[in-house]
Formats: C-alpha cells, sequence, structure tokens
C-alpha cells in the first residue's frame, strides 16, 4: 500500500469542523493484497465471477478522480465475438470488455471509480462469460480461463475531514476498520508510573485490540508529548502529577482543569477526590486526523477506576460527551464471560463456537471454503482423536456422477462424500477422524464442492446451472479420549497466543516488568497486549494484572516477564535464561548462560552483541512463563514491532528457546546451537560448538587474525577443494 499527503502540512485552524480541501488533498493506492487477495484471481469454465470487498472510510471525501485499474490476461483459445470480462462495482457494472487477441497478454485498464456508489463496505466483482466454441463445448475445458493479476488496485483520491469525536463512539476514530492503514497510537506515561498506573496503559492498549481485531495497531511509548505522525493519535494514561504534558490541551478539557499536578472542576471550583476517575476524549486542535484521550485522575486507584471504567463490558450508557468523571461509588462488575475459547484444545468445539459462520458457495466452479483452525492440544502419540462432524446441504438436480465434497486437512484429503440425491439435502451429516499426524498448530480444513448440473456434457451449449453447496455451523470439530498439552512452545503464540488467550478477559494473565521500565521495554509490552487483544474478545470487564517484579503474582496465572539483561529479576524454577556480565565491559557484549535442571549456570556461553532478542518458555507447575529478554532499546522496540507486525509475527516457529535477530526484518532462529551446547555439558563434553565458539570469540579480538583466516579459506576453496575432488571422481 502507498500513501500520499499532498499539499504540504496542515493549514492553520478549523472552519465550521472543516478542513481545507486544497491543503489535505490525499492519494491512497490500495492493491489487491490489502483486499485479502493473495494471488491471480482465476476466472475458469464458461462463467465465473470472483467477488472482492473493499470500505470507504468515513472521514473520506473520495474525489471523482479516483479509480480502478485492473491488469488481466487471458486464454488465446477465446472466441472474441462470444468472450468478456465485466468490471462490477456494488452490483454495477462499470466496465465491459470483450476478450479479443489484441488484450489477451498483461493488459492494463484503467476504470472510473463510481463515487456516488460507494458507501461504508463495497464489493469489486470480475466476471466472465468464455467459450472457445460455437457448439458442442465442454463447459469445463482447461482452455477456458481469465486471470485478473495482483497489480490490480483501486485508487482513492480524497480529501479527510474531520470525525465526529465523542466517548458515546469511542475507541472511533482511533479504531477505525474502515481504513486500510494501521491504527497508530502515541501512549504517555511517566517514568514514575506506579503498577496501577502500567495496568491502566495494559487495559486500555488490550480494549483498543480486541476492538480492532484483524485491523493492526502500531503503538509506543513516551514519557512526554513528543511530536509524530499527522494520523498518530495521542493517549495519556497517569496521574495529573505523573502527566504534566497534558495540560497543554488545557482550552479541550471542558469542565475540568489540570492545575499544580491536580484535576479539578471548573463548575464547583473543587479538587477530585483520589477515588474519581477521569477521562476526557478530544479532537486535536488544529489536526483532522488525531485524537487526544485522557485516562487520569488525582491517585493510582482513580487511573485504574478510569481505566476499567473506560473498557468495561458491556459498555457503560453514560459513556457521553468529550469529558465524564467516573460516578462515585462505580466498580467493574464480576460477572464471569460466556465466550469460549476460538481453538481447539481438550474439549469438542462447534463450528459456530469457533466464530465460523454458515457458509455458501454456487455454480459448477464453487471456489473452496477454507477453515483456519487453531489447535493447541497435543494429539501426537496418544489416545486422543479429532473427528469432524459435518453438516452440509446441497442443491437438487445435480449429476451424481460427478458431483461431490472433498474435505482436505493441510492439503491432504481426508475423505470425498459423494452427492447423490437428486433432490439435493438440508442439513445432511457425516464424521471423518483427522488423522493425528495431519494435525498441527496452524491448519487449513478445506471443504471442496464438485458441483456438476445435470445436464452436463458434450454438445449441450445452454444449460441451467442453479447449483449451491452449504457447511453449516452446527458442525463441529469433536475431542475423543485424552489429549495433552503442547506446552512450553513460544509457537503457539504465533496464532492464538496460548495460553494467556484461554480466558478472553484475561483473567489468567499476569505481566511482570522492572521497577523502572524504559519507554521501549514498555513498548515490547504494550506489543504483546495488542496481539493479546487481537486474538480475543471478552464479554466481560478485563481483569489482566500487572506488577513490578514477581512479590504479588498469583500462583495460577500465566506469566509474560519483560527484562532488561542487566536486570536482577528473581525468576521462578525452571528459566534457563541466565544473564551475567560480559568480559569485555568496554563493549556491548552480555553473555547469555544457560542453566542445566538443578538450574545451576554451566560454565560455557553464548556471546551476543548487545542488540538480540531472546525469547523463553517453560513451565512452573501448571503455569507458563514467558520470558522476553533484550540488552538495548533497539532490542525492546523490534520485539515490539514482532508483536504488532502480523507478516513478522508468523516467523514465530516452535520450541521454547528463541532468538530474534535485528536485520531488515526481524528473523526468528531456535537457538539449536545453544541447546546442543548444553546437552554436552550436562553429559560432560565440552561440545564442537563450544570449542568453535570459544576460537571465534578470540580470533574476531584480533583483525589480523580475520584477514588470515579469510585467506586460508580463499585458498582452500578455489586451490585445494578443486583438486581434492577432481582425484575423488577419478577413483
Amino acid at each position: 500500500m502507498k500513501h500520499k499527503l499532498a499539499g504540504g502540512s496542515l493549514m492553520a485552524g478549523l472552519l465550521l469542523g472543516l478542513v481545507s480541501p486544497t491543503a489535505l488533498a490525499a492519494t491512497e493506492v490500495v492493491p489487491l493484497e490489502r483486499l485479502h487477495v493473495h494471488d491471480v484471481i482465476l476466472l475458469p469454465t464458461v462463467r465465473s465471477q470472483y467477488v472482492a470487498r473493499f470500505t470507504k472510510p468515513t472521514t473520506w471525501q473520495v474525489a471523482p478522480s479516483s479509480q480502478v485499474v485492473v491488469e488481466f490476461q487471458h486464454s488465446h483459445e477465446l472466441l472474441p465475438n462470444r468472450s468478456w470480462l465485466q468490471i462490477i462495482v456494488n452490483d454495477k457494472v462499470v466496465k465491459h470488455v470483450p476478450l479479443t487477441h489484441a488484450n489477451e497478454n498483461g493488459t492494463r485498464l484503467t476504470v472510473p471509480l463510481p463515487v456516488g456508489l460507494l458507501k461504508d463496505f463495497n464489493t469489486l466483482a470480475f466476471r466472465v462469460e468464455q467459450h472457445y466454441a460455437d457448439k458442442c463445448e465442454d463447459p469445463l475445458d482447461k482452455s477456458l480461463w481469465t486471470q485478473i493479476l495482483p497489480p490490480t488496485q483501486i485508487i482513492f483520491n480524497y480529501t479527510p475531514t474531520v470525525p465526529q469525536v465523542s466517548l458515546a463512539g469511542y475507541p472511533y476514530p482511533i479504531i477505525d476498520p474502515l481504513t486500510y492503514s494501521p491504527a497508530k497510537v502515541h501512549y504517555v506515561t511517566s517514568a514514575q508510573a506506579s503498577q496501577q498506573e502500567l495496568q491502566a496503559l495494559a487495559f486500555v492498549n488490550v480494549h483498543l485490540a480486541q476492538q480492532a481485531q484483524i485491523h493492526e495497531i502500531k503503538t509506543r511509548v513516551s514519557f512526554e508529548d513528543q511530536p509524530g505522525p499527522a494520523n498518530e493519535h495521542v493517549v495519556f494514561v497517569g496521574k495529573g502529577s505523573t502527566i504534566p504534558d497534558a495540560a497543554k490541551y488545557q482550552a479541550s478539557f471542558g469542565d475540568y482543569a489540570l492545575q499544580g499536578g491536580q484535576w479539578m472542576n471548573r463548575r464547583t471550583g473543587q479538587t477530585l477526590g483520589n477515588d474519581q476517575g477521569l477521562i476526557l476524549f478530544f479532537q486535536a486542535p488544529g489536526s483532522a486526523e488525531h485524537t487526544v484521550l485522557v485516562v487520569t485522575g488525582n491517585s493510582d486507584q482513580a487511573v485504574i477506576k478510569a481505566a476499567e471504567y473506560l473498557t468495561t463490558r458491556p459498555k457503560e450508557s453514560t459513556l457521553l460527551g468529550n469529558a465524564l468523571e467516573v460516578p462515585p461509588g462505580w466498580s467493574a462488575s464480576g460477572a464471569r464471560g460466556s465466550k469460549v475459547s476460538r481453538f481447539i484444545e481438550s474439549s469438542t468445539r462447534s463450528f459456530q463456537e469457533l466464530g465460523f459462520t454458515i457458509q455458501e458457495v454456487q455454480k459448477i466452479n464453487a471456489p473452496p471454503i477454507t477453515y483456519h483452525v487453531p489447535i493447541v492440544g497435543d494429539f501426537r502419540n496418544q489416545n486422543g482423536k479429532l473427528w469432524l462432524d459435518l453438516h452440509y446441504s446441497y442443491s437438487p438436480q445435480l449429476n451424481p456422477e460427478f458431483s461431490s465434497l472433498e474435505l482436505r486437512m493441510n492439503d491432504v484429503s481426508i475423505a470425498n462424500i459423494p452427492l447423490t440425491n437428486p433432490n439435493g439435502e438440508t442439513d445432511k451429516h457425516f464424521s471423518v477422524q483427522i488423522p493425528n499426524e495431519l494435525i498441527k498448530v496452524r491448519n487449513d480444513l478445506v471443504a471442496q464442492f464438485h458441483l456438476e448440473p445435470d445436464k452436463h456434457g458434450w454438445c449441450v451449449d445452454n444449460y441451467v446451472d442453479n447449483s449451491w453447496g452449504k457447511i453449516m455451523d452446527n458442525s463441529a470439530l469433536r475431542v475423543e479420549g485424552g489429549v495433552s498439552s503442547r506446552m512450553p512452545d513460544l509457537g503457539l503464540l504465533n496464532n492464538t497466543m496460548y495460553p494467556y488467550s484461554k480466558e478472553d478477559n484475561l483473567q489468567a494473565v499476569h505481566l511482570v516488568v522492572p521497577k523502572d521500565p524504559t519507554p521501549q521495554l514498555l513498548e515490547a509490552m504494550l506489543g504483546f497486549t495488542t496481539r493479546l487483544g487481537r486474538s480475543t474478545l471478552a464479554d466481560t470487564n478485563l481483569r489482566l494484572a500487572l506488577s513490578k517484579g514477581f512479590e504479588n503474582v498469583a500462583g495460577d496465572r500465566h506469566v509474560a516477564v519483560f527484562r532488561n539483561s542487566s536486570d536482577a529479576l528473581n525468576l521462578p524454577d525452571g528459566a534457563h535464561l541466565l544473564w551475567k556480565p560480559g568480559e569485555a565491559a568496554q563493549s556491548l557484549l552480555r553473555m547469555l548462560g544457560l542453566a542445566d535442571i538443578n538450574n545451576a549456570q554451566v560454565a560455557a556461553s553464548q556471546a551476543e552483541l548487545g542488540h538480540g532478542i531472546y525469547m523463553e518458555q517453560y513451565l512452573n507447575g501448571s503455569r507458563a512463563i514467558s520470558v522476553f529478554t533484550a540488552s538495548e532499546p533497539a532490542g525492546f522496540q523490534a520485539l515490539g514491532n514482532l508483536f504488532e507486525t502480523d507478516q513478522d509475527f508468523e516467523t514465530l516457529q516452535s520450541g521454547y528457546l528463541q532468538q530474534a535477530s535485528l536485520l531488515n526484518r526481524t528473523q526468528i532462529n531456535p537457538l539449536n546451537a545453544i541447546t546442543y551446547h548444553l546437552e554436552k555439558q550436562k553429559s560432560g563434553g565440552s561440545g564442537w560448538f563450544g570449542w568453535l565458539e570459544d576460537l571465534r570469540r578470540w580470533a574476531v579480538g584480533l583483525p589480523w587474525m580475520q584477514i588470515i583466516f579469510g585467506m586460508v579459506a580463499v585458498f582452500f576453496i578455489f586451490l585445494i577443494l578443486p583438486v581434492v575432488v577432481q582425484r575423488i571422481f577419478r577413483k
């Protein structure tokens, strides 16, 4: 996606809620990939259609110069007089193109976007009629195809308008599901923030992420209000005395004022009580694109109460206007949620519980129905079984010889169900056991209807194709027998955030940070909570906990620890990642030591240059503890970006110990070499890795040795190795 603002800086002031179109004229290019189309669109058979969905953000005044640019190609065997492509927006044909020999390869077509037809949610369809013969034509012939190519895109020319900002609509416009760019949030708190203030920070961020769901969020943290991008929203969280920079927005506080670090009511002249939380939400003065949210009070108790009130579920009906004082005596509800986990662990789950709605496909070339099913239970080498209890329906008048429903698990066929009833079926049931060897953490379950009309055959030039198939939402994935846990496994995080997401209100989650966390470390913590929020959707108030250190961690909570390599956190038993001062004090060198099963540190260690990220997960009793360690601020910033960026986050692999390196994009690698070295230490051997590592560390400190090693390597590769290979082949 490309995004470009034209016209330079924002014109001063707003006039009657409108912003100057000249100053804010903008262009946003939305390729097919942003519409969740990740490959070429294939349109096969005599008639075919593909529908993509796109949005028009509420704050965009779209200009008539906006366009749809379509790049396509088609079979050279199509008859130009009988074959065509239509571009359709919201069910209206905006372009009809004959498929001729002149446009069969890489043709680029520009079509004006019909601005008057646009709504919040829209459809862009590509429909073809294609023939290779005038008579006696096979409607499934392989020569019948057209492809819509990835460079296809929508170009929006627009002017942003000022949104309506009110607590009644919160979290809009911070979270706007109609936009194409990630939501950008700048949190401002204090270097002296208390546990309660940081917990309030986590509450606000998790709630935003739960509202965003599939929409990406990018966060940063500062201890002062530093300027950022024009479309970045500012969120202050903390006591009035710890967020003094909020005072520069005094003119937007309405009946409230921040004076001498204390919040007061202008109308009454009274200072707010220590149990009175305050929430302020308003448009940033002079900006059409970002808002300011203040979650505050005059005490730690007031701040956490303000955060709980803002994020409570169901939403409080009194959340109105731009400023709200939490009602005296209010407390969050203790009701338990009714939602179930959106993954398979050890209990049967219906498609409806997993968030899968009824799916229907139509026509002779019906597309596959794909379900992305995360499975966190371990069915390997166990007596547990996983069954698919499928409920499906299909239309009458299908050819029983050629029509079927194929089921695939991770690209392997597990069943093929004939569709033989000439009258069709309604809610037909079929069960099949999914082989344990096919079950992964991340799974694609595919239902492929092969629908062929009853009249299908050679020389049938006109037939009616009213065929359809449905997968019902009362289908289920049924668990039988005992299923063990896959933990500890960091790879479970990348698909489900398991086990932290077991309860959508996060009542079993505890975050641990150092006594004096840096902004970068808090960015990593917020990245984790962003991913956690996007993986859950609570129907009751949030209950995650946070502390500085392990002093107040309940024994039944899963813990996520964020620490500097120099922090003296007393981790519970089981951790392997131990840090000690480096041998080269003048450098950024740290020594990563590994502990044996008795938690006694081994002598050898792995050197790293201070910018790495280390991730470990282990079990302490029945709870999981995940530890995220970095030596430098850049490491924590990269860790936060890892959690917040879908593409990077999916690189997390299975394993209990992993390292992320800071290259052009974050790369995740299991610490296989270190783990091997650890095992050698347990058995009393030094291991080849330890010897090589010691040699490398010695050589790296000597520049002339690097030159010698390089010369020896070149000599061996280009002179010695060819001679050896030649002699081997002569023999």
